[in-house]
């Protein structure tokens, strides 16, 4: 273990010990920071409640299970972490690097991620209701059965991630980059998917389509849906005569 990997378990062992926290998992009576490397630690199970890790390495950490409500974890990395069952609601995680990361039924409800990076993160059961995804980045990521009742995702790049059998009621994509994207057997009772290109998509047998908006959505020759819904062919962009001699 690195010497800051050690500082930074040493000082939970001190915050554990402490008597407002004399039980794993009641919140410790003060909020520490820590910013430094912690790549591979052990962490799970830990309560991390409150605590400032803005910028801080945490890749491969273990988190799983470990309390981490209202963290404050801007620009910190935590790809290829395990944070499976952990607590993290009300967490900060703008720009964060999740990439890699198993974040299966973890608890993410009101989290701020706004440019947040989760590609190829397997994020089976995750809760993310009320989350502010704003531009966040979850290509090839696995989402089934996530929960994202009204969640902002606008403008995220959801390119070739799963969505089946999830929970996206209320949630906002507008804009978003839907690309291969497979809602199979979703829930969208109120969704908001406008301007979104449903390129090579899998939309078959959504649920709750009579309340959601697909205003200026489009779709390919290949995109599957449901027998209730019709979008429009998306079209081809155009290419300036310039850039076409450039070819």
């Amino acid at each position: 273990m690195t010497r800051t990997g050690f500082a930074l378990v040493s000082m939970l062992a001190v915050a554990m010990s402490a008597p407002e926290a004399s039980a794993q998992g009641q919140a410790v009576a003060w909020s520490p920071g820590y910013a430094g490397a912690c790549g591979q630690c052990d962490l799970s199970g830990r309560n991390l409640t409150g605590w400032d890790l803005t910028g801080g390495n945490y890749s491969g950490a273990n988190f799983e299970y470990s309390f981490m409500r209202s963290i404050e974890a801007g620009n910190a990395n935590f790809e290829q972490a395990k944070v499976t069952g952990a607590d993290m609601r009300g967490a900060i995680l703008t720009s964060a690097k999740l990439s890699g990361a198993i974040l299966s039924d973890a608890r993410l409800q009101g989290v701020r991620a706004t440019g947040a990076e989760f590609r190829n993160a397997t994020m089976q059961g995750i809760s993310l209701q009320g989350a502010l995804l704003v531009g966040a980045n979850f290509a090839s990521s696995d989402m089934t059965r996530a929960r994202l009742d009204s969640a902002d995702l606008s403008g995220a790049n959801m390119t070739g991630s799963w969505l089946n059998d999830g929970i996206l009621t209320g949630a906002i994509f507008n804009g978003a980059n839907m690309t291969g994207v497979s809602l199979n057997n979703a829930r969208v009772d109120g969704a908001s998917f406008k301007d979104v290109r449903f390129i090579d998509a899998d939309l078959s047998h959504l649920a709750g389509l009579e309340t959601a908006d697909f205003t200026g959505a489009c779709v390919s020759l290949s995109t599957q849906l449901p027998e209730e819904l019709t979008l429009p062919l998306c079209s081809m962009p155009t290419l300036s005569p310039a850039l076409i001699a450039a070819q």
